[in-house]
């Protein structure tokens, strides 16, 4: 697949002043193939969504990317976003990447109707008729299956939870951008109501041929959009995998302690434990390993040395211990 996104050796830094600085993003790189539907995933804190925001330059102040590379690839080769002006960059956003906000759906105007703000975000960008404007939004309505004589007249709140939501998906395709980046897209959604945003995404992914890449906790919501998995932990990313192969068989701690963590509706939830302790804090991260005071397989190479993130089968993972983490995936379980 040719790629899209190139993220190298990403970091983004909040200057705490006197408190010090703490770096929220460090050091990650990962690709994004065109058409691809990824997956990051993890706790809150873990800088998912500060890692988004880099990738748009919308980074809030005290915060600013410290280093790294944003490669985005043009048919005549790569730009680094990252050397873009303010301008060109504002001019990419929304055309080339979009970002749907976490709890975006509570950010409609309650005092304009849909097709008012249609309109103010595509003008935002292009000098275009209203008509013009309409007929591309009810196309886009159309998507989410939601009905556009109806939905463009609205008021925010005579649309339920989920219709706002899918019109916030809706506004983000307005210009046909590459690719979509999703915060949380279902948080605070009843469950049927996530399902069906899901289903809605996958679908307009393979209609349009999107990359999207969705920010989320949620591994149930992972195993049915993603095809490949980033786990972040503390700022890093700890492994990297195919989606289905991440759940048969995790090698980083952190992802079998989610997996193990992970309600199911057959087994023993009694059985089900959380991951002992907390994510460490930013501002004086452990030495070695970020995540070896909750490790069940920590040793000393572990609060030494930081394990870089290899290839290993297929995936890439940063543990000392992966192969010994693979080879006890069917055995009885650390945790707890």
């Amino acid at each position: 697949m040719k790629p899209l996104l190139q993220v190298r050796d990403l970091r983004v830094t909040f200057d705490l002043g006197r408190h010090g600085r703490l770096t929220a993003v460090d050091g990650v790189s990962f690709d994004l193939a065109r058409g691809e539907f990824v997956a990051l995933v993890g706790e809150s804190g873990s800088g998912k969504s500060t890692t988004a925001l880099a990738l748009i330059r919308l980074v809030p102040p005290p915060g600013f990317i410290s280093g790294g590379r944003l490669l985005w690839w043009e048919d005549e080769g790569p730009v680094d976003l990252l050397r873009l002006s303010a301008s060109q960059m504002r001019e990419r956003r929304w055309r080339d990447i979009a970002m749907i906000f976490q709890g975006a759906q509570n950010a409609l105007n309650p005092v304009m109707r849909i097709a008012e703000q249609m309109i103010e975000t595509m003008r935002a960008h292009h000098s275009m008729p209203r008509g013009e404007i309409l007929e591309r939004a009810a196309r886009c309505l159309r998507m989410v299956r939601l009905e556009p004589s109806r939905v463009l007249r609205a008021y925010p709140h005579e649309l339920s939870g989920g219709m706002r939501q899918r019109v916030l998906i809706a506004m983000s395709l307005l210009m046909n951008p590459r690719l979509l980046i999703l915060d949380e897209p279902t948080t605070a959604l009843d469950v049927i109501t996530q399902a069906h945003i899901l289903e809605i995404l996958r679908e307009i992914q393979e209609q349009l041929g999107l990359t999207m890449l969705l920010l989320t906790h949620d591994l149930a919501v992972v195993a049915k959009t993603a095809r490949r998995v980033l786990i972040m932990y503390a700022g890093q990313i700890v492994e990297e995998a195919p989606t289905e192969a991440l759940f048969e068989a995790p090698y980083h701690p952190y992802t079998r302690g989610l997996l193990q963590a992970m309600p199911t509706l057959r087994g023993d939830l009694a059985g089900k434990r959380p991951i002992p302790g907390a994510p460490p804090d930013l501002r004086h991260p452990p030495p070695g390993c970020r995540f070896h005071p909750r490790c069940p397989y920590a040793s000393e190479i572990c609060r030494q040395l930081e394990p870089a993130l290899e290839e290993a089968g297929g995936r890439r993972v940063a543990c000392h211990h992966w192969q010994q983490v693979a080879q006890e995936v069917l055995a009885p379980e650390p945790y707890g």
